[in-house]
Protein backbone atom coordinates (compact mmCIF):
# COMPACT_ATOMS: atom_id res chain seq x y z
CA UNK A 1 0.00 0.00 0.00
CA UNK A 2 3.05 2.28 0.58
CA UNK A 3 6.66 2.78 0.15
CA UNK A 4 7.26 0.97 3.69
CA UNK A 5 10.92 1.62 3.74
CA UNK A 6 10.31 5.63 3.94
CA UNK A 7 8.30 5.09 6.99
CA UNK A 8 10.72 2.69 8.47
CA UNK A 9 13.27 5.41 8.70
CA UNK A 10 15.24 4.18 11.69
CA UNK A 11 18.35 3.20 9.58
CA UNK A 12 18.93 0.20 13.01
CA UNK A 13 17.37 -1.49 10.67
CA UNK A 14 13.77 -22.06 -3.85
CA UNK A 15 13.87 -25.68 -4.34
CA UNK A 16 11.93 -27.31 -7.07
CA UNK A 17 9.45 -24.71 -8.41
CA UNK A 18 6.00 -25.40 -10.00
CA UNK A 19 6.45 -25.27 -13.82
CA UNK A 20 4.29 -22.45 -15.15
CA UNK A 21 2.13 -21.81 -18.10
CA UNK A 22 3.70 -19.57 -20.27
CA UNK A 23 2.34 -16.13 -21.81
CA UNK A 24 2.51 -14.46 -24.30
CA UNK A 25 4.38 -10.69 -25.37
CA UNK A 26 4.52 -8.87 -28.33
CA UNK A 27 7.97 -8.82 -29.94
CA UNK A 28 9.08 -7.32 -33.67
CA UNK A 29 9.69 -10.78 -35.09
CA UNK A 30 6.51 -12.33 -34.13
CA UNK A 31 5.21 -13.92 -30.51
CA UNK A 32 7.46 -14.79 -27.48
CA UNK A 33 5.97 -17.00 -24.78
CA UNK A 34 7.60 -16.21 -21.75
CA UNK A 35 7.05 -16.96 -17.81
CA UNK A 36 6.01 -14.29 -16.18
CA UNK A 37 8.01 -13.02 -13.18
CA UNK A 38 9.30 -9.53 -12.25
CA UNK A 39 12.34 -8.30 -9.66
CA UNK A 40 11.36 -7.88 -6.22
CA UNK A 41 12.27 -4.30 -5.09
CA UNK A 42 12.86 -3.14 -1.17
CA UNK A 43 9.64 -2.63 -0.83
CA UNK A 44 8.23 -5.92 -1.34
CA UNK A 45 11.13 -6.83 0.54
CA UNK A 46 9.77 -5.08 4.06
CA UNK A 47 6.54 -6.56 3.78
CA UNK A 48 7.68 -9.91 3.07
CA UNK A 49 9.46 -9.44 6.44
CA UNK A 50 6.73 -7.69 8.38
CA UNK A 51 4.19 -10.47 7.60
CA UNK A 52 6.69 -13.31 9.43
CA UNK A 53 6.97 -10.81 12.25
CA UNK A 54 3.19 -10.38 12.66
CA UNK A 55 1.12 -12.28 10.00
CA UNK A 56 -1.01 -11.36 8.45
CA UNK A 57 0.73 -8.54 6.44
CA UNK A 58 -2.20 -8.61 3.76
CA UNK A 59 -4.60 -6.66 1.29
CA UNK A 60 -8.00 -7.92 2.80
CA UNK A 61 -11.04 -5.89 0.52
CA UNK A 62 -14.16 -6.64 1.02
CA UNK A 63 -17.11 -6.63 -0.81
CA UNK A 64 -20.60 -6.64 1.28
CA UNK A 65 -23.48 -7.77 -0.79
CA UNK A 66 -26.45 -9.86 -1.51
CA UNK A 67 -27.89 -12.95 -4.07
CA UNK A 68 -25.73 -16.29 -3.21
CA UNK A 69 -22.17 -17.36 -3.43
CA UNK A 70 -21.37 -20.54 -5.93
CA UNK A 71 -17.87 -21.54 -5.62
CA UNK A 72 -17.53 -23.78 -8.52
CA UNK A 73 -18.73 -20.44 -10.53
CA UNK A 74 -16.02 -18.24 -8.50
CA UNK A 75 -13.18 -21.17 -8.93
CA UNK A 76 -13.63 -21.19 -12.76
CA UNK A 77 -13.50 -17.44 -12.79
CA UNK A 78 -10.36 -16.86 -10.40
CA UNK A 79 -8.55 -19.38 -12.71
CA UNK A 80 -9.52 -16.98 -15.68
CA UNK A 81 -8.22 -14.00 -14.28
CA UNK A 82 -5.41 -15.17 -12.67
CA UNK A 83 -4.17 -16.92 -15.75
CA UNK A 84 -4.59 -13.12 -17.38
CA UNK A 85 -3.03 -11.70 -14.14
CA UNK A 86 -0.10 -14.02 -13.56
CA UNK A 87 1.11 -11.27 -10.82
CA UNK A 88 -1.84 -13.24 -8.78
CA UNK A 89 0.50 -16.57 -9.02
CA UNK A 90 3.74 -15.88 -7.95
CA UNK A 91 5.98 -17.01 -5.72
CA UNK A 92 9.47 -15.85 -4.58
CA UNK A 93 12.31 -17.19 -5.96
CA UNK A 94 15.96 -16.37 -5.41
CA UNK A 95 17.55 -14.74 -2.30
CA UNK A 96 18.70 -11.15 -1.55
CA UNK A 97 19.61 -9.32 -4.46
CA UNK A 98 18.64 -12.00 -7.02
CA UNK A 99 15.22 -12.22 -5.38
CA UNK A 100 12.33 -12.31 -7.96
CA UNK A 101 8.64 -12.86 -7.81
CA UNK A 102 7.94 -15.42 -10.82
CA UNK A 103 4.80 -16.91 -11.93
CA UNK A 104 4.02 -20.51 -10.20
CA UNK A 105 1.10 -21.58 -12.46
CA UNK A 106 -1.20 -22.42 -10.07
CA UNK A 107 -4.62 -20.69 -9.22
CA UNK A 108 -5.02 -18.70 -6.21
CA UNK A 109 -7.29 -20.76 -3.72
CA UNK A 110 -11.36 -20.49 -3.14
CA UNK A 111 -12.39 -20.99 0.11
CA UNK A 112 -16.26 -20.74 1.93
CA UNK A 113 -16.17 -20.24 4.99
CA UNK A 114 -19.24 -19.63 7.63
CA UNK A 115 -19.69 -15.87 8.69
CA UNK A 116 -22.73 -16.20 10.05
CA UNK A 117 -21.31 -14.89 13.79
CA UNK A 118 -19.30 -12.52 12.36
CA UNK A 119 -20.78 -8.54 12.43
CA UNK A 120 -17.78 -7.50 10.54
CA UNK A 121 -16.79 -4.69 12.72
CA UNK A 122 -13.84 -6.16 14.51
CA UNK A 123 -11.72 -9.26 14.21
CA UNK A 124 -14.10 -11.31 16.60
CA UNK A 125 -15.47 -14.17 15.01
CA UNK A 126 -13.50 -14.44 11.63
CA UNK A 127 -10.93 -16.58 12.95
CA UNK A 128 -10.50 -17.31 9.05
CA UNK A 129 -8.54 -13.67 8.19
CA UNK A 130 -5.77 -14.65 10.84
CA UNK A 131 -4.97 -17.29 7.67
CA UNK A 132 -1.55 -16.78 6.70
CA UNK A 133 -0.71 -16.35 2.87
CA UNK A 134 2.95 -18.25 2.41
CA UNK A 135 5.53 -16.51 -0.45
CA UNK A 136 7.76 -19.29 -1.57
CA UNK A 137 4.85 -21.71 -2.46
CA UNK A 138 1.20 -21.09 -3.68
CA UNK A 139 -0.97 -19.61 -3.03
CA UNK A 140 0.04 -15.91 -2.18
CA UNK A 141 -3.81 -14.52 -3.09
CA UNK A 142 -6.66 -16.26 -2.27
CA UNK A 143 -10.71 -14.89 -2.57
CA UNK A 144 -12.38 -16.35 0.63
CA UNK A 145 -16.54 -16.54 0.07
CA UNK A 146 -18.17 -15.42 3.51
CA UNK A 147 -21.23 -17.09 3.88
CA UNK A 148 -23.74 -14.87 6.14
CA UNK A 149 -25.93 -11.77 6.49
CA UNK A 150 -25.01 -9.92 4.77
CA UNK A 151 -22.69 -12.26 1.80
CA UNK A 152 -18.87 -11.31 2.00
CA UNK A 153 -16.43 -11.54 -0.76
CA UNK A 154 -12.65 -11.13 0.42
CA UNK A 155 -9.78 -10.68 -1.95
CA UNK A 156 -6.87 -11.62 0.51
CA UNK A 157 -3.50 -11.07 -1.08
CA UNK A 158 0.53 -11.69 0.53
CA UNK A 159 1.83 -7.49 0.45
CA UNK A 160 5.02 -8.77 -0.51
CA UNK A 161 3.07 -9.69 -3.82
CA UNK A 162 0.31 -6.90 -4.52
CA UNK A 163 -0.83 -3.48 -3.08
CA UNK A 164 -4.37 -2.57 -2.77
CA UNK A 165 -5.21 -1.41 -6.12
CA UNK A 166 -3.08 -4.27 -7.81
CA UNK A 167 -5.83 -6.01 -5.92
CA UNK A 168 -8.34 -4.65 -7.17
CA UNK A 169 -6.99 -5.36 -10.87
CA UNK A 170 -7.43 -8.76 -10.31
CA UNK A 171 -10.70 -8.46 -8.19
CA UNK A 172 -12.25 -6.18 -11.00
CA UNK A 173 -10.71 -9.12 -13.77
CA UNK A 174 -12.35 -11.66 -11.79
CA UNK A 175 -16.06 -10.46 -11.77
CA UNK A 176 -16.06 -9.50 -15.69
CA UNK A 177 -15.52 -13.65 -15.43
CA UNK A 178 -18.02 -14.03 -13.80
CA UNK A 179 -20.03 -12.49 -15.80
CA UNK A 180 -19.01 -14.01 -18.90
CA UNK A 181 -17.11 -10.94 -20.30
CA UNK A 182 -13.27 -10.86 -21.73
CA UNK A 183 -10.93 -10.41 -19.11
CA UNK A 184 -8.54 -7.19 -19.47
CA UNK A 185 -5.45 -8.84 -17.51
CA UNK A 186 -1.99 -7.23 -16.70
CA UNK A 187 1.61 -8.77 -17.47
CA UNK A 188 3.62 -6.02 -16.56
CA UNK A 189 6.73 -6.20 -14.57
CA UNK A 190 7.97 -2.53 -13.31
CA UNK A 191 8.40 -2.04 -10.16
CA UNK A 192 7.55 0.44 -7.47
CA UNK A 193 11.33 1.59 -8.05
CA UNK A 194 11.90 1.66 -11.40
CA UNK A 195 8.48 3.73 -12.04
CA UNK A 196 9.39 6.41 -9.57
CA UNK A 197 13.13 6.99 -11.11
CA UNK A 198 11.17 7.48 -14.23
CA UNK A 199 9.88 10.70 -12.77
CA UNK A 200 11.76 12.08 -9.64
CA UNK A 201 15.32 12.49 -9.62
CA UNK A 202 15.56 13.92 -5.93
CA UNK A 203 15.84 12.10 -2.68
CA UNK A 204 14.38 12.40 0.74
CA UNK A 205 16.09 13.25 3.87
CA UNK A 206 14.64 10.46 6.35
CA UNK A 207 12.76 12.30 9.34
CA UNK A 208 13.87 11.53 12.42
CA UNK A 209 12.31 9.53 15.36
CA UNK A 210 10.17 12.13 17.12
CA UNK A 211 6.12 11.39 16.36
CA UNK A 212 3.96 10.84 19.25
CA UNK A 213 0.88 8.54 18.61
CA UNK A 214 -2.78 9.50 18.76
CA UNK A 215 -3.22 6.84 21.28
CA UNK A 216 -0.86 8.23 24.04
CA UNK A 217 1.95 5.85 25.49
CA UNK A 218 1.93 2.58 25.73
CA UNK A 219 1.04 1.34 29.15
CA UNK A 220 1.56 -2.56 29.01
CA UNK A 221 3.74 -4.88 27.38
CA UNK A 222 2.69 -7.48 24.59
CA UNK A 223 1.96 -8.43 20.87
CA UNK A 224 -0.68 -8.35 18.48
CA UNK A 225 -3.41 -5.54 16.46
CA UNK A 226 -6.83 -4.58 17.17
CA UNK A 227 -8.96 -3.41 14.33
CA UNK A 228 -12.42 -1.81 14.31
CA UNK A 229 -15.17 -0.95 11.20
CA UNK A 230 -17.38 2.23 11.07
CA UNK A 231 -20.07 2.67 9.08
CA UNK A 232 -20.52 6.32 8.35
CA UNK A 233 -23.33 7.40 5.88
CA UNK A 234 -23.55 10.89 3.95
CA UNK A 235 -21.79 12.65 1.65
CA UNK A 236 -18.12 13.96 2.39
CA UNK A 237 -14.89 15.80 0.64
CA UNK A 238 -11.89 16.13 1.92
CA UNK A 239 -11.81 13.05 4.28
CA UNK A 240 -8.15 12.39 4.49
CA UNK A 241 -7.49 16.23 5.59
CA UNK A 242 -10.55 15.99 7.87
CA UNK A 243 -9.02 12.55 9.17
CA UNK A 244 -5.42 13.66 9.54
CA UNK A 245 -6.42 17.11 11.34
CA UNK A 246 -8.82 14.92 13.68
CA UNK A 247 -6.04 12.52 14.67
CA UNK A 248 -3.41 15.20 15.33
CA UNK A 249 -5.55 16.81 17.65
CA UNK A 250 -6.19 12.85 19.46
CA UNK A 251 -2.43 12.89 20.02
CA UNK A 252 -2.32 16.31 21.88
CA UNK A 253 -4.85 15.36 23.82
CA UNK A 254 -1.96 13.45 25.78
CA UNK A 255 0.87 15.63 25.00
CA UNK A 256 2.82 18.54 22.91
CA UNK A 257 5.09 16.93 20.17
CA UNK A 258 5.31 16.47 16.02
CA UNK A 259 2.26 14.48 14.23
CA UNK A 260 3.52 13.77 10.80
CA UNK A 261 1.20 10.97 8.93
CA UNK A 262 2.04 8.99 6.07
CA UNK A 263 -0.08 8.79 3.04
CA UNK A 264 0.39 5.51 0.39
CA UNK A 265 -0.37 7.12 -3.19
CA UNK A 266 -1.09 4.75 -6.08
CA UNK A 267 2.06 5.37 -8.76
CA UNK A 268 0.23 3.87 -11.81
CA UNK A 269 -1.52 7.41 -12.89
CA UNK A 270 2.37 8.12 -13.63
CA UNK A 271 2.27 6.06 -16.46
CA UNK A 272 -0.62 6.43 -19.20
CA UNK A 273 -1.97 3.48 -19.66
CA UNK A 274 0.06 0.62 -16.99
CA UNK A 275 -2.23 -1.99 -15.63
CA UNK A 276 -0.02 -4.16 -12.96
CA UNK A 277 -0.66 -5.88 -9.38
CA UNK A 278 2.52 -4.90 -8.21
CA UNK A 279 3.16 -2.92 -5.12
CA UNK A 280 3.33 0.59 -7.09
CA UNK A 281 2.41 2.32 -4.24
CA UNK A 282 4.78 4.79 -2.70
CA UNK A 283 4.02 7.40 0.37
CA UNK A 284 3.80 11.36 0.87
CA UNK A 285 3.98 13.03 4.35
CA UNK A 286 2.17 15.64 6.01
CA UNK A 287 2.77 17.28 9.12
CA UNK A 288 0.26 18.76 10.83
CA UNK A 289 0.35 21.48 13.44
CA UNK A 290 -1.92 22.77 15.49
CA UNK A 291 -2.76 25.71 13.60
CA UNK A 292 -2.97 23.66 10.88
CA UNK A 293 -6.31 23.71 8.65
CA UNK A 294 -8.24 20.66 6.79
CA UNK A 295 -7.89 23.61 3.59
CA UNK A 296 -4.51 23.94 4.55
CA UNK A 297 -3.23 19.68 4.53
CA UNK A 298 -5.46 19.45 1.56
CA UNK A 299 -3.61 22.41 -0.29
CA UNK A 300 0.19 20.92 0.88
CA UNK A 301 -1.34 16.87 -0.48
CA UNK A 302 -2.37 18.66 -3.56
CA UNK A 303 0.92 20.34 -3.82
CA UNK A 304 3.07 17.34 -3.54
CA UNK A 305 1.25 15.13 -5.56
CA UNK A 306 2.03 17.95 -8.67
CA UNK A 307 5.39 17.92 -7.67
CA UNK A 308 6.13 13.95 -7.26
CA UNK A 309 7.21 13.94 -4.11
CA UNK A 310 5.37 10.36 -3.10
CA UNK A 311 8.27 9.39 -5.70
CA UNK A 312 11.02 10.40 -3.55
CA UNK A 313 13.53 7.62 -2.38
CA UNK A 314 16.05 7.81 0.54
CA UNK A 315 19.63 7.04 0.54
CA UNK A 316 20.35 3.95 0.85
CA UNK A 317 16.64 2.69 0.60
CA UNK A 318 17.88 -0.05 -2.36
CA UNK A 319 20.67 -1.70 0.20
CA UNK A 320 17.45 -3.30 2.04
CA UNK A 321 17.60 -5.80 -1.09
CA UNK A 322 21.18 -7.25 0.32
CA UNK A 323 20.27 -7.76 3.53
CA UNK A 324 19.20 -11.52 4.85
CA UNK A 325 15.57 -11.37 5.79
CA UNK A 326 16.63 -13.23 9.10
CA UNK A 327 18.79 -9.78 10.09
CA UNK A 328 15.75 -7.77 8.72
CA UNK A 329 13.21 -9.64 11.16
CA UNK A 330 15.69 -9.47 14.19
CA UNK A 331 16.45 -5.47 13.46
CA UNK A 332 12.68 -5.01 13.33
CA UNK A 333 11.56 -6.48 16.38
CA UNK A 334 13.58 -4.52 18.54
CA UNK A 335 12.95 -1.37 16.79
CA UNK A 336 9.31 -2.03 17.65
CA UNK A 337 10.18 -2.59 21.35
CA UNK A 338 12.06 0.24 21.76
CA UNK A 339 9.47 2.68 19.91
CA UNK A 340 6.93 1.34 22.43
CA UNK A 341 9.22 1.92 25.40
CA UNK A 342 9.98 5.81 24.58
CA UNK A 343 6.69 6.61 23.20
CA UNK A 344 7.83 8.10 19.94
CA UNK A 345 7.75 7.07 16.71
CA UNK A 346 9.60 7.38 12.91
CA UNK A 347 5.56 8.54 11.86
CA UNK A 348 2.23 9.09 14.28
CA UNK A 349 0.34 6.63 11.49
CA UNK A 350 -0.48 5.69 8.31
CA UNK A 351 -3.83 6.99 6.44
CA UNK A 352 -4.61 5.37 3.27
CA UNK A 353 -7.82 6.71 0.95
CA UNK A 354 -9.22 4.10 -1.09
CA UNK A 355 -11.14 6.08 -2.53
CA UNK A 356 -14.57 5.70 -3.80
CA UNK A 357 -15.69 2.90 -5.53
CA UNK A 358 -18.40 1.97 -8.03
CA UNK A 359 -20.43 -0.95 -7.08
CA UNK A 360 -21.74 -1.84 -10.33
CA UNK A 361 -18.21 -3.32 -11.49
CA UNK A 362 -18.70 -5.84 -8.61
CA UNK A 363 -21.37 -7.89 -9.57
CA UNK A 364 -21.54 -11.61 -11.42
CA UNK A 365 -22.09 -15.58 -10.58
CA UNK A 366 -25.13 -14.71 -9.01
CA UNK A 367 -23.08 -12.10 -6.34
CA UNK A 368 -24.20 -8.01 -6.43
CA UNK A 369 -21.80 -5.67 -4.23
CA UNK A 370 -23.49 -3.54 -2.23
CA UNK A 371 -20.46 -2.62 0.24
CA UNK A 372 -16.91 -1.99 0.25
CA UNK A 373 -13.98 -1.90 2.58
CA UNK A 374 -11.13 -3.09 3.60
CA UNK A 375 -9.00 -4.08 6.70
CA UNK A 376 -5.22 -2.14 7.47
CA UNK A 377 -2.76 -4.55 6.48
CA UNK A 378 -1.54 -5.81 10.01
CA UNK A 379 1.17 -2.95 11.06
CA UNK A 380 2.91 -3.49 14.84
CA UNK A 381 5.74 -0.65 13.70
CA UNK A 382 3.66 1.97 13.33
CA UNK A 383 1.01 3.55 16.64
CA UNK A 384 -2.19 3.54 13.76
CA UNK A 385 -3.29 2.56 9.96
CA UNK A 386 -6.50 4.21 9.20
CA UNK A 387 -8.15 3.18 5.89
CA UNK A 388 -11.01 5.07 4.60
CA UNK A 389 -12.52 3.60 1.69
CA UNK A 390 -16.62 4.59 -0.40
CA UNK A 391 -19.32 3.95 -2.02
CA UNK A 392 -21.86 5.62 -3.09
CA UNK A 393 -23.54 7.88 -0.38
CA UNK A 394 -21.09 5.66 2.13
CA UNK A 395 -17.61 5.74 4.14
CA UNK A 396 -16.30 3.20 5.85
CA UNK A 397 -13.39 4.11 8.51
CA UNK A 398 -11.26 1.01 9.38
CA UNK A 399 -8.64 2.03 12.01
CA UNK A 400 -5.92 -0.70 13.37
CA UNK A 401 -3.37 -0.27 16.52
CA UNK A 402 -1.32 -2.61 18.52
CA UNK A 403 -3.01 -3.80 21.51
CA UNK A 404 -1.14 -2.11 23.48
CA UNK A 405 -1.94 1.25 22.54
CA UNK A 406 -5.50 0.29 22.11
CA UNK A 407 -6.08 -1.14 25.33
CA UNK A 408 -8.56 0.53 27.73
CA UNK A 409 -10.62 1.66 24.92
CA UNK A 410 -8.97 3.98 23.28
CA UNK A 411 -9.38 2.61 19.80
CA UNK A 412 -12.93 2.86 20.25
CA UNK A 413 -12.94 5.70 21.82
CA UNK A 414 -10.78 7.46 18.91
CA UNK A 415 -12.79 5.55 16.22
CA UNK A 416 -15.57 7.12 17.65
CA UNK A 417 -14.62 10.68 17.66
CA UNK A 418 -13.40 10.22 14.08
CA UNK A 419 -16.97 9.32 12.70
CA UNK A 420 -18.32 12.12 14.46
CA UNK A 421 -15.82 14.64 13.49
CA UNK A 422 -15.76 14.42 9.64
CA UNK A 423 -18.17 16.92 8.18
CA UNK A 424 -20.53 15.76 5.77
CA UNK A 425 -21.41 17.95 2.61
CA UNK A 426 -25.00 19.34 2.81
Amino acid sequence: MFNISALMTDREMSGGRITAPRFHLPHRGGIVTERYTRKMSFNERLFVVGNEIYPPVANQLFFDGVGELDRSRWIKAVAVASEANPGSRVVLEGHLGFSRWVDSGVAPRVREVDGSHWNGLGPEGAPFLLEPLPYREPPTCEVVLIQGSPLRVVFRTHHGVMDARGTLVWATDIFRALRGETVIGSCSTLTDVELVKSFQKKMRKPFPTEHIPPSGRAATDGEGVLWKRRHVPGKFSRVLPQCARLLAQEAWRHSDGIVRFGIPVDLRPRREGLRSTANLSFALYIEIKPETTVEQIAADIAFQLKNGYEGMLSPGDELVNHVPLALLRSQARRIIRKRHTQGIYSLSGVLSNLGREDLARYEGGGFKATGFWAIPPRNEYHPLFLVMAGYGDNLELILSMPKILADGGRLDEILERLAQGVQKID
